[in-house]
């Protein structure tokens, strides 16, 4: 009989090292500093490996001092100290055997009888849970791959029908993670993991069962109801299990793990499930590496909920509400970034001399499944600059000079799609701006990509100068030069798109029409009311006004 598969002895860990080598290794060694990040082969288990292996920095050995954390950032941890850490945790890390599983119910569900079999293909989020699987897709799981794919579902876990509930987050949550870059260099793997440990989490052995849910009986949503940080523990925003699941060992034959590619003596190619496990309410939980952004509910009010990637691919449009707090009308906050964000931003980027108003001294990693009606449509994962003042309240300024910036060039680009349908479509219906295939798309994708380094030029020229007053010249002045640098890309692609001269051009009248429409939509109140400044003209004549009066 094979000894149980324990996570804090075996070498299980996928990393990348300086090399460009994959390596397996054990938890005790992630101080090492030729070590990159988590490299399992798949995006969407990457990021939520990474979140866990913060998660338990964080109950461990996470900061416990303003002097803790940045010594620990400069001396990774010894193996030897890692092994003291997660001591109270060993129990809890173990894959297989007759006690608690990791990441698994504490019930042997395969004693119950409305309990169902699922291929283990449905451990993905491609593939839910009582779905169709195709013969060859994923038939079978070495530990080590069974392991990350059981952290990536019940991290992100989608409806999985009656019963089968979201992850803690809601399905797919967006995820942040701050990636410093000291002396303008790639962290190491321990460096990116407690760069984003977040404070106030370490916990003593008293609170363990109440921070990972497989060591004790499930709450049941159908006899205990929903669950909040007040039932358990706020840390068990890290390891949340919706999920009722139990792999089914069996001896391997010689396959190669779906994940990791290496083969195993023993190998899961089942699992077994059943419904009604722990219902997380969401609107109660605050994950302190998630986004959150403030909605109205019809019979709660007001709550804050994480957000979600609406489609593949991240870009600026949405840099605001993943990176720094704003508010509506200059009131109440409407978004806030992760509280790891804000918290290297307003004070542990200080305490390893950070300068985050310089360009490439701190990134962002925004990862998380684009959702359609909670069903996954694709993973996306984005490297995005993290700008900003190191002031709190001149961070508000900058946020909402952004979002002004964002709100004029979303103005831009459906006036740039009105003139090319216009021009190039004599039958509207011909055009289909959202369809994936159709020259609209792409020109709207064009336009955000043209744009992209100017908006973040012109954040971080305004973060070094950090004026105190939102209505300040220089905001002004960023608003206008914005203007005009979008006007120029959006004309830009119109001619490229729409040239006159070309012997293939439909109708000319309508080309020439379509341009003039465009040109004078960008010099417009449109713009300028998307951007919150005055137009020219209008405050030339007010400026007149008042000098006659004055006469």
């Amino acid at each position: 009989m094979t000894e149980p598969y324990s996570l804090a002895a075996e070498p299980w860990l996928p990393v990348a090292t300086v090399e460009g080598e994959r390596e397996f290794i054990r938890l005790r060694d992630i101080g090492r500093t030729d070590l990159l990040r988590i490299d399992t082969g798949r995006a969407d288990c990457d990021i939520s490996v990474t979140e866990f292996m913060i998660g338990l920095i964080a109950i461990s050995m996470g900061p416990t001092d303003n002097y803790d954390w940045p010594d620990r950032f400069e001396t990774p941890p010894t193996p030897d100290e890692i092994d003291a850490a997660i001591a109270p945790f060993v129990h809890a890390l173990v894959l297989d055997g007759d006690g608690p599983r990791f990441f698994q119910d504490f019930e042997n569900l395969e004693l119950l009888n409305d309990a169902a079999r699922e291929p283990i293909a449905s451990l993905f989020m491609e593939t839910p849970a009582g779905h169709f699987v195709k013969e060859g897709t994923i038939s079978a799981l070495s530990r080590r791959g069974a392991a990350l794919a059981l952290i990536a579902l019940q991290t992100s876990a989608p409806t999985g029908g009656r019963g089968h509930f979201t992850s803690l987050r809601g399905g797919g949550g967006a995820s942040t993670l701050v990636v410093p870059r000291p002396d303008n260099k790639s962290p190491t793997l321990w460096q990116l993991i407690w760069a984003n440990v977040p404070d106030g989490y370490r916990i003593g052995v008293d609170d363990v069962e109440k921070v990972l849910p497989w060591l004790v009986p499930t709450r049941c949503a159908d006899k205990a109801g929903g669950t909040t940080p007040e039932h358990v523990h706020q840390a068990q925003a890290f390891f949340g299990m919706p999920r009722r699941i139990r792999l089914t060992f069996s001896p391997g034959n010689g396959e190669r793990c779906a994940i990791t590619g290496d083969t195993d003596g023993v190998v899961v190619a089942s699992y077994v499930t059943r419904p009604n496990g722990t219902k997380y309410l969401t609107h109660t939980w605050r994950h302190p590496l998630s986004p959150y952004y403030k909605t109205k509910d019809k019979e709660l009010g007001e709550i804050w909920l994480p957000l979600h990637f609406k489609a593949a691919g991240v870009g600026y449009r949405d840099w605001i509400g993943l990176t720094l707090k704003s508010k509506a009308d200059k009131k109440e906050e409407t978004s806030l970034p992760a509280d790891v964000v804000s918290t290297f931003l307003h004070s542990r980027a200080v305490d390893i001399d950070l300068d985050v108003r310089q360009p490439n001294s701190v990134g962002l990693l925004a990862a998380g499944y684009a959702m359609d009606n909670m069903k996954p449509l694709d993973f996306t994962e984005a490297g995005l600059p993290l700008i900003s003042t190191g002031n709190t309240e001149r961070d508000y300024h900058l946020a909402g000079c952004a979002t002004a910036m964002v709100q004029a060039a979303e103005a831009a680009s459906q006036l740039l799609l009105s003139a090319l349908k216009t021009a190039l479509y004599t039958d509207n219906k011909k055009a289909q701006p959202e369809s994936s295939k159709a020259p609209l798309a792409a020109a709207r994708a064009r336009f955000w990509a043209d744009t992209e380094n100017t908006f973040y030029d012109t954040l971080r020229a305004l973060a070094l100068k950090a004026p105190d007053d939102d209505d300040a010249k220089v905001y002004v002045e960023a608003k206008e030069a914005w203007r005009e640098a979008i006007r120029t890309a959006a004309l830009a692609i119109f001619d490229d798109l729409a040239p006159i001269d070309a012997p293939d051009s439909p109708d000319l009248k309508n080309i020439v029409n379509a341009r003039s429409m465009l040109f004078f939509g960008l010099s417009g109140p449109i713009i300028w009311k998307a951007l919150g400044v005055e137009q020219p003209e209008k405050a030339e004549k007010k400026a007149k006004g008042t000098r006659r009066k004055a006469a």
